[in-house]
């Protein structure tokens, strides 16, 4: 019997001890391959030689688009992860029917470089004229969801307000459905000819809208129901006021900021029982609210000649936040990024626009009680600051001069525009600016690279998009002197419907 032999026992040792030698060494390797893989360390295949690499994420809207790197085919499509050396790198996506989207950067050892918001716009959109219109309509205005277009008819009463109420989801169907929204005739004052209409602010619940009515004589707040028309509120009849602004508190319509400029008053009006209670911040400028507790305002209470001073109410305590130049416009913003908040001010006469980040915690301790901007953006003479949709930029605008901050990355980006606008660009979504441009829809990325002319239009806000961004909605000239509301579709080749391919 083998076992029972002394040197065949012996071998049978060693060579299970060498088994386990060499397990233990593949295990070893294996785990240090795996650990380096993670770090970012790689073979160079043509040297031999070590090196870190990068991670790529690219995606895209469509998705399938070709992913190319410094001109080479990568032979891979968006959504796509891709291991590659640190280095300089220009990223093109491509796709039949659509305009190519392209961006440089650097990809460092060890790092990731997330492109997955690129949008591929048509090259030759479909359009379809939905409705057309006698007059050109004085107000177009999206739900917060993007699912209801309202437009006004002003050709359609003498008498009282009526939208046109467009579902977006339906804009696929052969008839889209579209339902007439008519106000009641004794809820507004003085309708006429002269009347126009500005939104205010729509409530998250993508009913309730806040409009302000100016008419011959004066001006009124109007809550439009587009549910249920006829249980529409007329603010100012209902409180008995006159203000110069309203707004919803917590984006809900139970409750409104009633604000007068004349003393600077804000006051807060149940919708309810229709109780007004007395001022709780008086000298006000002006003001931005968020949720139920904060409003940042403005003012220049206190302050030496030329100087104003923002502040922060929450919950019946106030705290300096900032000051600065006195000016004819206020800008004041602020939202949630990633679980913080940032607060943006400044005004058309102050060198730049402070940016903080949770502010309130340094004001509120007492050994500081103070705020430090994390970053300024120097725009002089800025008349517009916004959050993209996402918050994670920060958007300032004088007239073709623009500033942004990245909050993710903490990078700002400042470029003049050369393509000439009609008005000022509002955020697209979360990573695009849109407006008009040379009589079209104009569209570019947050850092003005990837500019878009997608089709003529008259709105100086370009347009409005569907829920899935699948669909814009504009306005253009239509050949017989009336206004065309058109359907231009986002979408070309294979990724077209049945029905319209």
């Amino acid at each position: 019997m083998d076992f029972l032999d002394p040197k065949k026992r012996r071998a049978y040792h060693i060579r299970l001890i060498v088994g386990y030698v060499l397990v233990a060494i593949v295990i070893l390797l294996g785990t240090v391959i795996i650990v380096y893989g993670a770090n970012g360390y790689g073979i160079n295949t043509k040297t031999g030689q070590i090196v870190q690499n990068g991670l790529l994420f690219a995606d895209s809207k469509p998705g399938g688009a070709e992913i190319y790197l410094n001109g080479n085919d990568q032979h891979a499509s968006t959504s796509a992860r891709l291991v590659l050396p640190s280095g300089n790198y220009k990223l093109d996506l491509k796709k039949t029917g659509y305009h190519d989207w392209s961006r440089s950067f650097t990809l460092n050892e060890q790092s990731i470089a997330r492109y997955v918001y690129p949008f591929l716009f048509p090259v030759k959109p479909r359009i379809a004229n939905l409705k057309n219109y006698a007059n050109q309509p004085g107000l177009i205005t999206q739900s917060p969801d993007r699912k209801w277009l309202l437009v006004e008819n002003n050709a359609e009463s003498t008498k009282t307000l009526v939208f046109d109420q467009y579902d977006t989801t339906t804009l696929d169907d052969p008839s889209p459905v579209v339902t007439p929204i008519s106000l009641p005739a004794d809820l507004l004052t003085g309708y006429g000819a002269g009347s126009n209409f500005i939104e205010t602010e729509w409530s998250t619940d993508n009913i309730h809208l806040l409009l302000q009515h100016n008419y011959s004589g004066g001006s009124e707040f109007i809550i439009l129901d587009r549910a249920h028309p006829d249980q529409s509120l007329n603010v100012n009849k209902l409180f008995g006021v006159s203000p110069s602004l309203v707004n919803l508190r917590d984006k809900k319509i139970d409750q409104l900021y009633i604000f007068n400029a004349a003393d600077g008053s804000l006051q807060l009006g149940n919708t309810g029982d229709r109780g007004l209670a007395p001022a709780f911040l008086k000298n006000v400028l002006a003001y931005k609210s968020y949720g139920k507790d904060l409003v940042t305002y403005i003012t220049a209470n206190g302050e030496p000649a030329g100087k104003v001073v923002a502040k922060v109410w929450n919950n019946g305590k106030v705290y300096k936040l900032n000051e600065f130049s006195a000016g004819t416009h206020y800008l004041i913003d602020f939202a949630q990024f990633q679980g913080h908040f940032y607060y943006a001010d400044g005004s058309d006469t102050s060198d730049r626009i402070n940016i903080y980040k949770d502010p309130l915690d340094g004001l509120r301790d007492p050994a500081t009680a103070k705020a430090l901007p994390v970053i300024a953006l120097h725009d002089p003479g800025a008349t517009k600051l916004k959050f993209s949709e996402n918050t994670r930029f920060i958007g300032v605008e004088n007239s073709q001069n623009f500033a942004v901050y990245d909050l993710e990355t903490q990078t700002s980006y400042q470029y003049p525009l050369t393509d000439a606008l009609s008005g000022d660009m509002h955020w697209m979504d979360g990573h695009r600016f849109i407006g008009q441009s040379g009589g079209s829809v104009f569209v570019m990325d947050y850092d003005g690279i990837n500019k878009r002319a997608i089709t003529p239009t008259l709105l100086n806000d370009g347009g409005f998009f569907s829920r899935e961004y699948n669909h814009l909605l504009t306005v253009a000239s239509g050949s017989d002197g009336s206004f065309v509301l058109q359907d231009v579709d986002m979408r070309a080749g294979t990724d077209l419907p049945k029905n319209k391919q």
